[in-house]
């Protein structure tokens, strides 16, 4: 939890770096999150006929509030983790288009010592 809100305190900061730590936690609590709001959603208020009604719409619509919130700092973080193993942030937007890429960096153990985008988060 503790990398989760590191996450969240650094919200829209894309310099730095982001150990694979803080990335994971922040997006495992996210998807938990989410996860939650969507299966109350469904089993508060779902009707294969007719939608989501009622506090199903609700609990919907406060999915989809949490996920716009997250949504910056879930490109800082993702772009610090890239930093981390020494490539340029930017590059994670190809991840946004190659989820897999994404996925391999988030394994990649960051650079030990400093780089071009600060000191080592884990010193």
């Amino acid at each position: 939890m503790n990398g989760y809100m590191t996450a969240l305190a650094r919200y829209a900061q894309f310099t730095g770096r982001s150990r694979r730590l803080e990335y994971w936690s922040f997006v495992l609590v996210n998807g938990l999150i989410i996860a939650v709001l969507e299966i109350l959603a469904f089993t508060t208020g779902f009707d294969s006929d007719t939608g989501f009604h009622g506090l199903g719409l609700v609990f919907m619509w406060i999915a989809g509030i949490y996920a716009l919130a997250v949504l910056l700092p879930s490109l800082a973080v993702q772009w610090r983790r890239y930093q981390d193993i020494g490539w340029p942030g930017a590059v994670s937007i190809v991840g946004w288009f190659i989820p897999l890429l994404t996925f391999i960096v988030a394994f990649i153990p960051g650079n030990p010592g400093a780089n071009q985008y600060g000191p080592d988060p884990k010193a």
